[in-house]
């Protein structure tokens, strides 16, 4: 099965080798073809006009909208207008719920001023309406808040490290066995 995973850095794999990447390291434990086409920076706005393909389509992101100032609803609506046209190609979608960044990080790591303590609340509150809306839109999710905390954060305290990879490669591979 080919499983197309768009998404941003997290995806990406920013800071890790490609073979250290969740998407990488999925492929190895299910088998599957988890196909990386995360870009690093990118808003869901953009991940939407990613060309979609595959069997399967996992989507996670949201993050660079909330930097960027744009409220929640922006990457709410454009995760549903990406799991809606996936649908209508017979792609059936994923949503990846992310995991809380670190308290550890400061406003000197982003270019700009950008309070922490905004974004954090509102990745927070992203994080709870996304999972919201998959549940009333019927799309499967992976929650990765109970699995994925602060030791799996690289220095900058937003990206995973290599264990952080692996412990999402886990609960993605998990997912998708449950599914056999």
């Amino acid at each position: 099965m080919n499983i197309l995973c768009i998404g941003d850095s997290l995806t990406y794999g920013y800071g890790v080798r490609r073979a250290e990447t969740w998407c990488a390291l999925a492929s190895e434990l299910t088998g599957h073809n988890f196909i990386n086409k995360g870009v690093n920076g990118a808003t869901t706005g953009e991940m939407a006009q990613q060309e979609l393909s595959g069997d399967e389509v996992f989507i996670m992101g949201g993050l660079n909208n909330l930097f960027m100032g744009m409220p929640v609803t922006v990457p709410l609506s454009d995760m549903r207008r990406i799991c809606e046209r996936a649908l209508d190609l017979g792609i059936r979608p994923t949503v990846g719920i992310p995991m809380q960044i670190s308290t550890d990080i400061s406003e000197g790591w982003c270019d700009g001023p950008i309070d922490m303590n905004i974004v954090r609340s509102c990745y927070a509150e992203f994080a709870d309406a996304l999972l919201l809306q998959c549940r009333m839109d019927g799309i499967a999710f992976m929650d990765f808040r109970p699995h994925l905390g602060p030791g799996d954060l690289s220095f900058d305290g937003i990206h995973l490290n290599r264990q952080g990879h692996l412990r999402m490669a886990q609960v993605v591979a998990a997912h998708w066995n449950a599914k056999r």
